[in-house]
């Protein structure tokens, strides 16, 4: 079996991967905090990503790397970003090139477009970024580096920009851009094995009803989803009218992400 090295592994959306992917990959799972519920095929592996000897040494016999790890949230400052998104990011290319690594799955997410109205397209996919948050920049610049290493160093990348990856739908905006474990899996998987893979931006949506990506650019990969986000409302499920106008980010992409103030860099000026 390959290795594939998993960053980021102890958070949500890599423990909801991992039942899909080590059915056929031995997996390194990386984290700070500790990996709990270790199954066959399954190593674990603590250290901080800001550290570019661990990470060099974390990368050394992986067949392939899925970056998950990242500081995220509304209100995050740009400096708290920097070490963990941006030279994290490098770190891992860096090494992933040394040493052989043979695919380089970079999860974005939506919010890069998350400063659109939802009013403004039909679906996104297509649209220039426009990031909501210093997050979000951050992922742009992600996508950005694999776009680099790729044309450089022949190194295949695959950006997945997830959309929901809750277990539940809670609101109107969110059943519009949300994605299951099983189908986000089906993604990473083809991003692991496809032929055709060189540099491709996609998108970790399931079927979405009135959905705000159309994904083509999966689907002409082979992604069939299995799950439709209709079929995994919440109990307390809000809708349209229900979400609050101004707070909920209902008219955003990136819903609450594009109405956060942004942390000043500058002082006032005079």
């Amino acid at each position: 079996m390959q290795t594939l090295l998993i960053t980021g592994a102890a958070g949500i959306v890599g423990t909801a991967l991992r039942p899909y992917l080590r059915q056929k990959y031995q997996l390194r799972l990386l984290d700070r905090q500790p990996i709990l519920g270790l199954e066959a095929g399954e190593t674990a592996l603590a250290g901080d990503l800001t550290d570019p000897a661990f990470v060099n040494q974390a990368v050394v016999g992986s067949h392939a790397v899925l970056h998950l790890a990242c500081a995220h949230g509304t209100g995050i400052a740009f400096g708290s970003t920097v070490e963990p998104n941006y030279h994290a990011t490098l770190y891992l290319l860096e090494a992933a090139e040394r040493h052989g690594v043979q695919r380089f799955i970079f999860t974005s997410s939506h919010h890069v477009l998350g400063q659109y109205r939802t009013d403004a397209a039909e679906t996104f996919d297509d649209m220039p970024a426009a990031a909501d948050s210093y997050y979000a920049l951050s992922k742009v610049f992600g996508e950005a580096a694999c776009a680099a290493w790729t044309l450089r160093y022949k190194l295949p990348t695959f950006v997945i920009r997830i959309g929901n990856a809750d277990a539940k739908v809670s609101d109107a905006r969110r059943v519009r851009l949300w994605t299951s474990a099983r189908d986000l899996a089906q993604l990473v998987r083809i991003g692991l094995e496809h032929p055709q893979v060189n540099h491709e931006i996609v998108y970790g949506v399931s079927e979405c009803p009135d959905a705000l990506f159309s994904n083509a650019r999966a689907r002409a990969l082979g992604y069939a989803p299995q799950d439709n986000a209709a079929d995994h409302l919440a109990a307390d499920f809000l809708p349209y009218d229900a979400m609050d106008p101004v707070h909920s980010g209902r008219d955003h992409v990136g819903g609450s992400y594009a109405g956060a103030a942004l942390t000043a860099l500058l002082g006032a000026r005079s």
